[in-house]
């Protein structure tokens, strides 16, 4: 690939921010397509539920797929980057609900009456 080395003195800021949305939008799909690869590998697992967090509102989460909502583009206004708004520690919080826990394996042990 060629590189070309770009003039960034001459955009505006709306043209330089227009650029950051398009490169931040290339390397998301980008990510995508490496994970999609993965995943057909069996390399990796799924992630369900929110992958992004209003960093002013903790309530408001996003997945990153579908319609993007409207508090990410107003932090994204704010100079807010969306990897800066990306969920790390996706344990689960105190007091969740876990999953219920398999049976155990073999056979039951009869009780024993007296």
């Amino acid at each position: 690939m060629a590189r070309r080395d770009a003039d960034l003195s001459k955009l505006s800021i709306q043209g330089l921010l227009a650029l950051r949305d398009r490169i931040e939008l290339e390397i998301e799909a980008r990510r995508e397509a490496d994970e999609n690869q993965l995943r057909m590998r069996g390399g990796m697992i799924g992630r369900d539920g929110p992958r992004y967090r209003n960093p002013e509102n903790s309530a408001e989460t996003w997945s990153g797929k579908g319609r993007k909502p409207a508090w990410v583009d107003r932090m994204r206004s704010k100079g807010v980057r969306l990897e800066d708004m990306e969920i790390i520690d996706d344990r689960p919080t105190p007091g969740a609900e876990s999953a219920p826990s398999e049976p155990p394996k073999g056979k039951p042990k009869a009780s024993r009456r007296r």
